[in-house]
């Protein structure tokens, strides 16, 4: 059950979409009040923040959907010993202040004691540090900045990151793409990637681990848009005035649609390697007319990867409560996060105990139909995700929209990732 109220204004998916799920996961009305869902007596309140409105809409509306979709199916088998499950979402407009705003609402007014952040990396690390005194579970479904757990001193023992993880991605990436770049002789690139710890951190891991595996880089231009910022015209021809033979982006949602639209425009991905990890979600990748050429792009979500009939069976049954909207990224992580949050719950027996259930969660494996072999694990030394699907693939515009997928070895992103964290200064 999800009632929302806020402005007024439905959110989209995409520049050209209007967001047909907006029906399906909140009711709109006037009064300027952040969402919210009012508590039944007995339920066991589990608290979200999320950007439910403006440009990245579609993200935060798309977490919703991932969690309703598991906690509608516990609730009509009779809920967590006889207590049903009851979610209350709060916008944050992709404000960090208004991030930390709703946490504190969500904890001290509506009595949560189980938090779902919906939030970017810099609303992230805002959050744990407010609730770092709080007895209260928190799960972060969006971060990707490898810092956030990998660093002790960010480290909160009741803060678990359910997602994927930029160290992860660039050890798999910089492999991949090595190996692509030697064999094609691409030794010129310019990157751009959003201007957070997110995008600066996992550029520079992924240069790093490209040339660990034996690609020659040489770095001719570097550019730092903020995020949301609607005009890449500046962006695109300081790229291409560096004369690039290869493009790394990882602007990602409303960001990458107007860096390959106006790089279009001005051929700035014509002839070269061009690697955009995040480019394959839905709501782009289905979206964007016109694709650049020679496009490698990481698993996000899709419904071809993993290629099982689980996987499939979860996309058809997101697209039903949705209305339309696909799946992307944070869909898969919430609807991990939610998992993990329900068998939390049933080893507890209902108790929703922020301390208890940390411990029944901590080092677990749950079984999700997204998962390579419909399992994902959060790592008890750090709280955070392992084991999660993890490939690059070649864009195509047509679906399943990515094409001959390469798995990553996560023997190999394993051990990079320990030594990584040695030289960092973190173990």
């Amino acid at each position: 059950m999800l009632e929302e109220q806020g402005s007024g204004a439905v959110a989209v998916f995409s520049r050209r979409q209007v967001l047909k799920a907006g029906g399906a996961v909140a009711a709109a009305s006037a009064g300027g009040a952040p969402a919210f869902v009012k508590a039944q007596s007995g339920s066991i309140k589990i608290g979200m923040s999320a950007v439910t409105t403006g440009r990245f809409a579609y993200a935060g509306l798309g977490q919703v959907v991932a969690t309703k979709l598991l906690f509608d199916q516990v609730n009509s088998g009779g809920g967590i010993e006889g207590r049903k499950l009851e979610l209350i979402v709060r916008d944050s407009r992709n404000l960090p202040e208004e991030a930390v705003k709703n946490m504190r609402s969500l904890i001290g007014t509506d009595g949560c004691s189980i938090i779902m952040s919906a939030e970017s990396s810099s609303a992230a690390a805002a959050i744990n540090e407010s609730i770092r005194d709080a007895k209260v579970a928190c799960f972060q479904l969006n971060s990707e900045a490898s810092s956030l757990t990998a660093d002790p001193k960010k480290f909160n023992p009741l803060a678990f990151r359910v997602a994927r993880q930029g160290i992860h991605d660039a050890i798999a990436g910089g492999a991949l793409i090595s190996r692509v770049a030697k064999e094609r002789g691409i030794t010129r690139w310019a990157t751009c990637a959003p201007d957070y710890a997110f995008g600066r951190e996992t550029t520079q891991q992924f240069i790093d681990y490209f040339r660990h595996f034996g690609g020659k880089m040489n770095v001719v231009a570097q550019v730092w848009p903020k995020f949301g910022a609607p005009d890449f015209t500046d962006v695109v021809t300081k790229m291409l005035s560096s004369n690039p033979q290869g493009i790394y982006s990882l602007c990602f949602g409303g960001d990458v649609m107007s860096l390959v639209e106006q790089g279009e425009l001005y051929g700035l991905f014509k002839d070269k390697l061009n690697v955009l990890p995040l480019y394959s979600d839905y709501g782009v990748i289905d979206v964007v007319k016109q694709q650049p050429p020679n496009l490698f792009v990481q698993n996000r979500y899709n419904w071809s990867y993993p290629a099982t009939a689980a996987n499939r069976k979860w996309y058809d049954d997101y697209v039903k409560v949705s209305k339309g909207p696909k799946p992307h990224n944070w869909s898969w992580q919430t609807g991990a996060a939610a998992q993990f949050i329900v068998d939390g719950l049933r080893a507890t027996k209902g108790n929703p105990d922020a301390v208890k259930v940390a411990e029944a969660i901590r080092g677990s494996t749950v079984q999700v139909p997204f998962g390579l072999d419909g399992k994902v694990t959060l790592r008890a030394e750090d709280n955070t995700l392992i084991n999660y699907p993890m490939a690059y693939g070649v864009a195509v515009p047509a679906e399943p929209f990515v094409k001959d997928w390469v798995t990553a070895d996560w023997t190999v992103i394993l051990e990079q990732e320990a030594a990584w964290k040695k030289k960092q200064g973190y173990i």
